[in-house]
């Protein structure tokens, strides 16, 4: 009996698995805002070739600072426009 408790033992020993933590990574807001601000100006539009070329997409990122739905981003888009020179010039007659 001794042998075959050593055995079993030995064979959970080795096979047994132990829960390793995982580190759940956080999607920050402003990434979300950032991808409906472009999927909006590519719905009116604009091409990814400009939103890259300007840094629209980060310069919005850092500029908003409200909820991260469609509609509110959508209002934000004249007041954004009115503060960057830049956005303006690109989502001129567009957004």
């Amino acid at each position: 009996m001794n042998l075959l408790k050593r055995l079993w033992t030995g064979i959970v020993n080795k096979t047994s698995v132990t829960a390793t933590p995982v580190e759940v990574e956080e999607v920050e807001e402003d990434e979300c805002c950032g991808d409906v601000f472009a999927h909006l100006c590519r719905e009116a539009g604009i091409k990814q070739r400009t939103l890259d070329s300007t840094d629209l997409v980060k310069i919005f990122e850092d500029w908003y600072d409200g909820p991260c739905d469609a509609e509110s981003v959508q209002n934000s888009i004249n007041e954004f426009k009115a503060n960057h020179a830049v956005a303006n010039a690109k989502l001129q007659g567009k957004l």
